[in-house]
């Protein structure tokens, strides 16, 4: 099946989602409300009140249960949809954590000899032994941020992960090494991560499963960035995705594009990352950050697409704290720009 007729019908569904939510709320407020009127009038009668009072409970519990089954069932089929997303590449694409082949990544990996050297690290924190696992499922929420400011990059991993996991990069264990394929060149890193000095806990980013396939993608990165201090510093998600995925990346200036241009880009299926502008001196936009769950400083979050009343859906890259759905003119004003990349030729 194509993807994007699955992902209309993700949309669709989602819609439909939202909109028998409400539909429910409103059956359950008007039984509840006549069956008060009712315990009202009946109220004289000693007899009849706690009557009907009593089947007042039922009837709400029945909407409850009504509600709950149907939202559910959209829920586990919006959840199979997806999956076949995640799962099923389309024809021509490689699968998740596959070696790309020439044809999709520009030619084999460059080999580099010897093992790259371990990237600097942040104070309190040294390297461990790991093995490589890989993620039980791939989705946006499956690499969340660690210690340091790189939202730029695990945003972006959220964003082709939940987008166009067949673009992740390819990684593999094998002689006393993990490789990291990313188009264009491959990183032959040591088979270890940073952890804290003190618990021994995966100090970076990681996966809520306990999975290493993302901090070892993390490592690679760090190489090429000059180190986990540097990468600390933060950086351009156009970047990340770049180095990540090999296709033609960009960026659109959020302020200076209309409510269609953003949408447009929102809704196109690509990976994209979404940057809030910095707080500090502005009052009413710390006020509207914090009315939609946004961080308080310039942050990057993963695009994740709009819903049934075209608000702006992010997924934080820290795994919590995800923002409430942002109105594309609040979005315009509270964020600085979007940035993404094709999954393919043809797009």
């Amino acid at each position: 099946m194509g993807e994007r007729p699955i992902r209309a019908a993700v949309q669709s569904l989602t819609s439909l989602r939202t909109a028998a939510g409400a539909d429910f709320r409103a059956l359950r407020a008007a039984v509840v409300g006549r069956a008060e009127a009712a315990v009202r009038a009946a109220a004289a009668v000693a007899a009849v009140g706690p009557a009907v009072a009593e089947l007042a409970r039922p009837m709400a519990t029945v909407a409850d249960e009504a509600a709950e089954a149907t939202l559910h069932a959209l829920d586990a089929e919006v959840g199979r949809l997806l999956a076949l997303l995640h799962d099923t590449p389309p024809p021509g694409r490689r699968p998740p954590f596959v070696a790309p082949s020439p044809s999709v990544a520009g030619g084999p990996p460059v080999p580099v000899p010897g093992l790259a050297p371990e990237p600097e690290l942040t104070d309190g924190v040294r390297y461990a032994e790991h093995p490589l696992t890989p993620p039980a499922a791939v989705g946006a929420g499956f690499a969340r941020q660690g210690s340091i400011s790189d939202c730029h990059l695990v945003a972006a991993l959220c964003a082709v992960a939940d987008r166009a996991p067949w673009l992740l990069p390819a990684v593999s264990a094998g002689d006393d090494a993990v490789l990291v394929d990313v188009p264009g060149r491959r990183y032959r890193l040591r088979p270890t991560l940073p952890v804290d000095a003190g618990g021994g806990r995966l100090a970076y980013a990681h996966s809520p499963d306990g999975s290493t396939l993302v901090p070892y993608v993390e490592k690679a990165f760090a190489v090429y960035g000059g180190g986990y201090t540097a990468l600390g510093r933060g950086g351009l998600p156009v970047e990340a995705l770049y180095w990540l995925t090999g296709r033609p990346s960009y960026l659109l200036r959020v302020p200076k594009a209309g409510d269609d241009i953003v949408a447009a880009l929102v809704e196109s299926g690509q990976p994209a990352v979404a940057c809030s502008r910095p707080f500090d001196d502005d009052r009413s936009g710390a006020a509207a950050a914090l009315r939609y769950r946004l961080a308080p400083v310039a942050h990057a979050y993963a695009v994740h697409g709009l819903d049934a009343e075209r608000r702006v859906l992010l997924h934080n890259p820290w795994g919590r704290r995800h923002p409430r759905p942002v109105p594309l003119d609040v979005f315009r004003d509270l964020f600085t720009r979007i940035d993404w990349c094709e999954t393919d030729d043809d797009d």
